[in-house]
């Protein structure tokens, strides 16, 4: 730990332009910010030496837990795997290693990039294994794939009935073919994932921690406690906090077991806030409840208005407005605010609607918030800025599924304004971007990249007219992201008085011949403290 930082360019994200500085700091924050005009010397200084010091990245929304798990799973990428049969030789080939309470489990598939062009069953996993339970899941995350031993142990029969909110996927006879679409569809099977070892989890987050803080990461949210393994997830975050925190974290927790996990059902936001902050030293909070009202877009299953481009209906909700409303009447009555999957934007005028009524047993400053809204109008960011509702844009699709999105989701009209944040900065309203990790890879300079060119794999521009400068896209990692999380007078810019968390970057990320990638990333400081060096 460091007490002073000399020769430093210091990124001012309000102005959008960096100045030499030096910078005092006690007790991980920092308490003077001095202008220099020459170099100046310090042995017992952290000298940057003309380097670039920026806030701390703040990430709103990925899955940590998910992501640090991943690490012992299959990558059926596309990146990683072209085939099914690609997908079933590699599990053969790699079985032993991958085995995992019992489990083979794999993720990232995308049935667009397949070369059979459809999704895994339970007789393509049969052939890998029809002795040990199977899970692949798809790259939305809203849906998996498991075999016939699975299908076994989490108790779904082949001629089940499709679940409220939900559905399976169905052979040529119509029973069970092993696809689960949907959080209503994997239930089953989250409880019985939720047996996972709570100890191992632990681990796992803290060797996922260290990737995020290589990418310039020091304060990340984990937007969906209980998606991996129920239960599990708390369990393991508990386990994860005793141990020496280097990132901050904010949890949001599955209102389901807010309401039925034993542990949890009782407690209002204002003990869970106390718990994470004194097992963490300070360095945890909670974020809030977490809520979905649809699915995923390349899946077709998020409520939009009108069809998908490839004639699919739009998805029903999963849960209806007035149900919203009671759960939100419910959950603010206990203190917490509220976060909502809102993928398109019937789904996000409904949240926006159910937020707007449920208005007065509102407790918390915290902004509620959607996110996702990809497909959202400039009259639904108006309700949202003119009723203070926050959002976030899932502005990787831009990137990852544009060329899905366009030729099959959304169409070529229409996915212009997909993920439209010049319409949102434009109305004023507070939002961020952010990746989903692992739906898309984490990497905050990435997501500012995206939102900046709005390119597709293939290279082609969706929205020229919807693009974000530099300056703006960079703000929405660090001092928006803190207003978001309501967390603006501690971090998010570089002032006296706020928390000394910095990444140390080694060209200036504003100049627009600068690449904007990890590479760039040299360093990064938490409360003072240097926690990841390239």
């Amino acid at each position: 730990m460091f007490e002073r930082i000399i020769n430093a360019n210091v990124i001012d994200v309000i102005n959008g332009k960096p100045f030499l500085a030096a910078l005092e700091i006690e007790n991980g924050r920092v308490t003077s910010i001095a202008g220099q005009t020459e170099w100046t010397e310090d042995e017992q200084a952290l000298d940057l030496k003309g380097k670039y010091l920026s806030p701390g990245f703040i990430d709103t929304h990925s899955h940590l837990i998910t992501y640090s798990s991943f690490r012992k799973q299959l990558d059926c990428s596309p990146e990683n795997v072209g085939s099914i049969s690609e997908i079933i030789e590699k599990f053969k080939a790699d079985q032993n290693q991958l085995l995992v309470d019992g489990w083979l489990r794999g993720y990232g598939y995308n049935e667009y990039e397949l070369d059979e062009g459809r999704h895994p069953d339970r007789f393509d996993l049969d052939r890998i294994s029809t002795e040990i339970p199977i899970y692949i899941q798809h790259n939305s995350a809203h849906m998996g794939t498991v075999n016939t031993k699975a299908l076994e142990l989490i108790g779904v029969g082949l001629d089940e009935a499709d679940p409220k909110g939900g559905r399976y996927g169905r052979d040529e006879n119509g029973q069970v073919n092993g696809g689960l679409f949907e959080f209503p569809a994997m239930a089953k099977l989250m409880a019985i994932l939720s047996d996972a070892d709570s100890t191992m989890l632990a681990e796992n987050i803290e060797a996922g921690a260290q990737d995020y803080l290589s990418k310039g990461i020091t304060n990340t949210t984990e937007m969906f406690v209980g998606m991996l393994a129920g239960e599990t997830d708390y369990k393991g975050l508990l386990k994860y906090l005793e141990k020496p925190q280097k990132i901050r974290t904010r949890w949001a927790i599955d209102y389901n077991m807010l309401q039925n996990m034993p542990e949890l059902k009782d407690a209002t936001a204002q003990e869970l806030e106390k718990k994470f902050e004194t097992l963490s030293n300070g360095y945890s909070t909670l974020e809030g409840a977490k809520f979905f009202s649809d699915g995923s877009i390349q899946l077709n299953t998020a409520s939009i208005r009108g069809d998908y481009y490839n004639g699919a209906p739009s998805d029903e909700l999963q849960l209806e407005q007035d149900a919203l409303e009671a759960l939100y009447h419910e959950f603010q009555a206990r203190g917490f605010p509220l976060i909502t999957h809102a993928n398109g934007d019937y789904a996000a005028r409904t949240v926006i609607e159910a937020y707007k009524n449920t208005r007065s047993t509102k407790t918390t400053e915290v902004m509620n918030r959607v996110e996702h809204i990809q497909t959202v109008t400039p009259q639904d960011i108006q309700e949202m800025v003119d009723n203070n509702i926050g959002g976030s844009f899932f502005s990787n699709h831009l990137y990852y599924f544009g060329d899905i999105h366009k030729n099959y989701s959304l169409g070529p009209e229409r996915v212009q304004d997909m993920n439209p944040v010049r319409w949102a900065e434009d109305q004023g309203m507070t939002f961020t971007i952010h990746s989903d990790c692992p739906v898309t890879d984490v990497s905050p300079l990435g997501s500012m990249k995206i939102v900046t060119e709005r390119k597709t794999r293939n290279g082609e521009i969706l929205g020229q007219h919807q693009k974000l400068s530099r300056a703006e896209a960079y703000r929405k990692m660090t001092i928006d992201a803190a207003k978001l999380n309501g967390t603006e007078g501690d971090e998010g810019s570089i002032e006296e008085g706020k928390l000394a968390d910095f990444v140390v970057l080694k060209q200036n990320p504003l100049d627009e011949t600068v690449m904007l990638d990890d590479g760039l990333v040299e360093q990064t400081i938490v409360a003072g403290e240097v926690v990841f060096k390239k």
